[in-house]
């Protein structure tokens, strides 16, 4: 018996090696192709003619998490920022068919979907990018790379000279192979993507969501606005978080750089970075549905006033800690049980747990953490503040443009490493601000890089999103209302120890800025990039590719104050 098996495996191995023969190769081989993946390799290929990408992910089509989203998720920031660099996301678009930015331009999870889709399609038309989907990578004990298809197990052989790792764990619902803790057979239980079904089934008179962060509050959100009464729901909420309110920032288009400096003022005027915190809650900025107690978390969930309200409206919230368990009759918590809101068969416990480490949406870096390092290029850190895109193309641009010194480029980006320096939160905040300025103060030495960021769209303070352009970014900067200078100033204050509340500079006291000296510039490739294609792809649903919206339209939607208005008034002016 155990000869045969020996002989089979064998077998098995002889297939496998000769189906691989025949390799692929490229310059870099690219695992995941979710947003951070997608975002590098679009600027790679649009900065370097050279380079080629094979790309593996286990995903049957790009998107990362967004491919396991429920069927109602939006955005929960702008969409004129998201994405890629070579191609326009957002619905919201001046006459001459720039992206603008609008706090109700919130692209659905079908539309990013879509877009990501014609974004890979970018990639297989310049012909640099060998695309493997529903596929897994894995190396052998002789270092031989290989790419082996999930369902078919055909097996290519692969050759690269860079790895492009994304450092993430984020779990969502429906990746989760039921509910992390037993619960009794009579106990009715689902993911939040099937929340809709169940919903308009009318089937169950209550409604238990578990989860307080992003998808949670979505939930609540989705009830609330689906005709489910208050009192149907009860609400489990392990910690208490802060939420980022976005129209408490923010209001129309013209406004933002003044509404901006709202987040900036506080930290010249208040004592403590804690002080701070609470002052944009004043302001209206941030938010927490009780305000007897301080919470504990702050993850950046976006909101807006009426979803605040919706879910302060709420009177049957379970604050005892994560559940432990639920019987025929009741839910333990680690710190309580409370009875079933009514029988199992009229109650649906809603899934909408994630990141069960306490971490930031599965980001964790260690102390040692890299993002290069050697061969081998590491994405996930936030190095532009709360901007997974933009820190992605940032990183495509340090890679194509700096010499192949891993050293001189980790000392440009700035990001949390260790656990007390990666914990989500208020401070949290205040740090993502902190390692910006400080990333964008260390481009400073090599302008074009800086350059390279203020014409992303991937980045959000941009001139290409905003009013009046780039003299409008210049008069925030240097006119009366000095954001230059007084972010500036929080950077001394934080260096200083100014603040008691912060007294190790976020982890990097210590580190020098590089000077020009410091950097080496790899050599200009005369060959001219065939990327991004010339020719207008047609996505297969509308996202804003092809559709401009007018002046008018965007300030009467955005005076309306309800982001689902965005996409109808666009739709109904194409």
């Amino acid at each position: 018996m155990c000869k045969q098996q020996d002989q089979d495996q064998n077998t098995t191995a002889a297939v496998a090696q000769a189906a691989a023969t025949k390799g692929k190769e490229a310059t870099y081989l690219v695992i995941g192709a979710g947003t951070a993946g997608l975002s590098f390799i679009d600027s790679l290929l649009t900065l370097d003619a050279n380079a080629t990408v094979i790309l593996v992910d286990r995903n049957s089509q790009p998107g990362g998490h967004w491919t396991k989203s429920y069927p109602f998720v939006r955005l929960h920031q702008a969409s004129c920022n998201y994405g890629v660099n070579s191609l326009p996301l957002s619905n919201i678009r001046d006459k001459k068919g720039n992206e603008r930015f609008s706090v109700n331009d919130l692209a659905t999870g079908q539309e990013i979907k879509d877009y990501y889709k014609v974004v890979v399609e970018q990639f297989r038309e310049c012909g640099r990018v060998h695309l493997y989907f529903n596929c897994e990578y894995s190396k052998d004990d002789s270092g031989n790379h290989f790419v082996t298809n999930i369902d078919t197990n055909e097996v290519t052989r692969v050759s690269f000279k860079k790895v492009v790792v994304v450092h993430t764990n984020l779990l969502v619902p429906s990746m989760r192979n039921g509910p992390p803790f037993p619960i009794d057979s009579s106990i009715n239980y689902a993911p939040l993507n099937d929340l809709p079904t169940h919903v308009a089934s009318k089937q169950y008179k209550k409604y238990v969501v578990i989860g307080a962060g992003k998808t949670g509050s979505d939930a609540i959100t989705y009830l609330l606005r689906n005709g489910v009464d208050q009192s149907a729901i009860t609400w489990i909420t392990s910690r208490d978080i802060w939420y980022f309110v976005r129209d408490g920032l923010w209001g129309g288009y013209k406004n933002y750089r003044k509404d901006t400096v709202k987040l900036v003022d506080p930290l010249v005027k208040c004592k403590s970075l804690y002080e701070a915190f609470l002052q944009y809650e004043k302001d209206g900025i941030m938010a927490r549905l009780d305000t007897s107690t301080i919470p504990e978390v702050f993850k950046g969930a976006t909101i807006d006033k009426s979803e605040l309200a919706g879910f302060k409206s709420i009177k049957d919230v379970v604050r005892l800690g994560r559940v432990t368990s639920i019987t025929s009759d009741e839910i333990k918590l680690e710190n309580g049980t409370v009875p079933l809101p009514a029988s199992p068969a009229d109650t649906l416990f809603v899934d909408c747990m994630a990141d069960l480490d306490g971490t930031l949406y599965g980001y964790r870096h260690p102390e040692d953490f890299k993002i290069f390092d050697g061969d081998q290029i590491n994405l996930g850190p936030v190095v532009v503040s709360f901007n997974i895109s933009c820190s992605s193309a940032l990183i495509a641009y340090i890679e194509s443009t700096f010499a192949d010194d891993s050293e001189m480029r980790n000392n440009l980006l700035y990001f949390g490493r260790g656990e007390n320096h990666t914990k989500p939160n208020f401070k949290m905040f205040f740090s993502q601000f902190y390692y910006q300025s400080k990333t964008f103060n260390a481009l400073g030495a090599y302008p074009p890089a800086m350059q390279f960021v203020l014409n992303s769209r991937t980045f959000l303070d941009a001139p290409c999103h905003h009013y009046f352009g780039l003299p409008g970014f210049i008069w925030a900067m240097a006119g009366p209302s000095q954001m230059a200078k007084k972010a500036n100033k929080f950077v001394e204050r934080v260096e200083s120890g100014d603040f008691p509340d912060c007294q190790d500079c976020f982890g990097v006291a210590g580190r020098k800025l590089p000077e020009p000296k410091d950097l080496k510039i790899k050599e200009k490739s005369k060959v001219k990039s065939n990327y991004p294609p010339q020719k207008k792809l047609k996505p297969k649903s509308k996202f804003g590719l092809n559709c401009c919206a007018s002046v008018d339209i965007v300030n009467a939607v955005e005076k309306s104050g309800n982001p689902t208005n965005v996409n109808s008034a666009v739709k109904s002016n194409a």
